[in-house]
């Protein structure tokens, strides 16, 4: 196992097929910090979460870049005019589950309704295909309507809901799953 640096960016499968938006497999200098920026923007106006929250986004991805394995991980962004500007990642190689678990999903919000968080989701699933996965799960939170509508419409469906209480307020996360074909 060997932590993801430059060595896992991959410019083969960069495109830039889809709305005029660029996607990237893999590392970047930089990646790190706007990922967990987008997540504490978006939180912090969604339900008041704060340093914390943004602090653990940013502890859990770089916990996940050092373990990524080539193959089994994936991490996915995407780019408007060479910035970044949303992201997905896959972890497959260490979860709490059976399957793979997407991860960090995440659009800018001036970004929204563009597609690119479907074509995310759309090319993360086809990345768990490819990799053998046959089943694939997430959490979210309730109260967030597009992403759940995003989940939903991509073939997810809620199997648990649990309370939280280990952000500024206390919120109910949602498990979805899918299984591949």
């Amino acid at each position: 196992m060997t932590p993801m640096g430059d060595e896992h960016m991959s410019t083969e499968h960069m495109s830039t097929a889809y709305v005029g938006t660029e996607y990237v497999e893999g590392y970047r200098p930089g990646l790190l910090g706007r990922i967990a920026e987008l997540h504490g923007i978006y939180y912090a106006k969604a339900w008041g979460s704060g340093a914390e929250f943004e602090g653990m986004m940013a502890q859990e991805l770089r916990e996940f870049l050092a373990h990524y394995q080539a193959g089994r991980d994936l991490l996915l962004t995407a780019h408007l005019d060479g910035r970044l500007v949303g992201s997905i990642a896959v972890a497959g190689s260490k979860t709490d589950q059976p399957g793979a678990r997407l991860r960090w999903v995440i659009v800018e919000e001036a970004y929204h309704g563009r597609g690119i968080g479907k074509e995310l989701v759309r090319r993360a699933l086809e990345f768990c295909r490819a990799a053998g996965f046959s089943r694939v799960y997430l959490w979210t939170v309730e109260g967030l309507p597009q992403s759940l509508g995003l989940y939903l419409s991509a073939g997810f469906r809620i199997v648990d809901r649990l309370p939280d209480d280990r952000y500024s307020v206390p919120l109910v996360n949602l498990l979805l799953e899918r299984d591949l074909p």
